[in-house]
């Protein structure tokens, strides 16, 4: 699929600029659109050779694999706040409705499918747990006021002083509050692994947030993620953006001193007729990079060190161990029933180890040209509680992972290994060489309640004319805070131009 942008070509970066945004993932690329619009000039600089982050994909034999992210809660929905946005960006990407938006597969072999609809989803809850109606009720009722508020807290920055009943909480601790059933308490969390933390470290908040979300539409990209970036990437460049792609930075460059401030980027191009290095005047600077990225190596001074002092003690998320299939002359009713998460235990609290197989995803259900034609794909994902300095040998890893992975596929639809026609893995080590996020993290920090809101680092970075956006800021990770992030980021900054 050709791209629909062009990126610098015939002539380097200008001089100057008012803005220059580090990394085209998703926070860079919505913040850069939004600075461009605001009549700013804006360099968008990318390390890798395509745009999206994790939001990007890669074909390999005629078939078309998502690099990370797979289902995008919000986007394809108008009337949302996200999804307002991409209107106004003027992106027309369009969007395929995810339903069932989830399905879960239980150890004594039983299978729930979360239906689209709240209504329906909710009598599914009431006619399976019947002696447990009333404590759903509640429980809902929870998750709906936590929901709003949250959407005040983190999205709105605003301060309601009723979340002060929910912010402390964490998933685990209103599941125990509320039910006894550990079937029940499973399936009210057994999509938890998409935080990349236990539910005893997961921000009740924040789920309840994504949790009513599903509900507002949860999508798939029309001819996969890479469409999506690549749209937003035309959009910026439409509003008069420029955009240099293989290109790393190497230093942002300060004053120096007791009130150092942004003066300007040096980086590198390491391929194509622009390869060489380059330096670029700015006075504000946008880091979409992986945070200790930005303080360790882009940024020099006290500032700098004090601030990534600051940072200590914070939790990043796990990893995603994902094995990339693409099969032929595999019906897809088969594959409908398979798809969805495989528990081994009936305690979420074990996803990052052995209490989860995998989670079974199948894009080409939603988005057919994915794959040749009879062909489909197939991602079977595995969140890691990773040590990731301990691991002494990665392709030995990556193989054993690749085989208990695809095992257990194997056992689901006996005989498809005979149909499979490409199979590539990517583990943490993957992610952080492509991606350049520390450890593979899947979302920057963990959603965990005390990660939040003011104990999440700033969106302003530790020197004047630094402003961060991204899963590794404020409000969070996942695809939405982290759009927000590039909102609340472009309006500061268009705000002290």
């Amino acid at each position: 699929m050709k791209r629909p942008f062009k990126g610098l070509r015939s002539h380097g970066p200008e001089a100057s600029y008012d803005v220059v945004v580090i990394g085209a993932g998703v926070g860079g690329l919505v913040c850069a659109n939004l600075l461009a619009r605001e009549g700013l000039s804006v360099l968008l600089v990318e390390q890798h050779y395509m745009v999206g982050g994790y939001c990007s994909t890669f074909r390999r034999g005629g078939y078309t694999f998502d690099a990370a992210s797979h289902f995008y809660p919000l986007l394809g929905n108008p009337e949302t706040i996200t999804g307002r946005l991409l209107a106004e960006l003027g992106a027309t990407c369009g969007w395929v409705k995810m339903d069932p938006v989830d399905t879960f597969h239980f150890p004594d072999g039983s299978r729930f499918a979360v239906p689209a609809d709240f209504d329906a989803y909710r009598a599914l809850l009431d006619a399976e747990f019947p002696a447990a109606k009333e404590h759903l009720v509640r429980f809902f009722e929870e998750v709906r006021e936590a929901y709003l508020l949250g959407l005040l807290r983190y999205f709105r920055e605003r301060r309601p002083p009723a979340l002060e009943r929910y912010r402390h909480l964490t998933v685990a601790e209103v599941l125990d509050r509320h039910f006894d059933d550990r079937k029940l308490k499973l399936l009210l969390t057994a999509d938890s692994p998409h935080w990349g933390a236990p539910p005893s470290r997961t921000s009740f908040v924040f789920d309840s947030m994504l949790r009513i979300s599903y509900f507002l539409g949860n999508y798939y990209p029309e001819m996969g993620s890479q469409a999506f970036v690549d749209d937003l990437a035309r959009c910026f460049e439409e509003a008069g953006g420029h955009i240099l792609m293989s290109t790393r930075v190497d230093r942002i460059v300060t004053s120096g001193g007791p009130g150092a401030r942004v003066e300007g980027v040096e980086m590198k191009t390491d391929r194509g007729r622009l390869e060489g290095r380059w330096r670029v005047k700015t006075g504000t600077v946008v880091s979409n990079a992986d945070l200790a990225q930005t303080l360790d190596r882009l940024l020099e001074g006290p500032a700098a060190a004090a601030y990534r002092e600051s940072m200590r003690g914070l939790r990043p998320s796990q990893s995603c161990f994902l094995t990339h299939v693409g099969l032929s002359g595999v019906p897809r009713s088969d594959l409908e029933q398979a798809q969805g998460y495989y528990w081994r235990s009936w305690d979420a609290e074990e996803a990052g180890g052995e209490g989860l197989w995998c989670k079974i995803f199948v894009p080409t259900l939603y988005e057919p040209r994915m794959a040749p034609q009879g062909g489909q794909v197939v991602i079977l994902q595995k969140v890691q509680d990773l040590d990731y300095e301990k691991v002494a040998d990665w392709p030995a890893h990556k193989a054993a992972i690749e085989s208990r992975l695809t095992g257990h596929f194997e056992r689901v639809l006996p005989g498809v290994s005979r149909h499979v026609v490409v199979k590539l893995s990517a583990s943490a080590r993957t992610s952080q060489r492509f991606t350049l996020n520390q450890a593979g993290s899947m979302l920057g920090w963990e959603m965990s309640p005390e990660q939040l809101g003011d104990r999440r680092p700033d969106n302003r970075g530790p020197v004047d004319g630094l402003w961060l956006v991204g899963h590794w800021t404020r409000p969070g990770g996942g695809i939405t805070p982290v759009m927000i992030s590039a909102v609340h980021v472009a309006r500061a900054i268009a705000a002290s131009q």
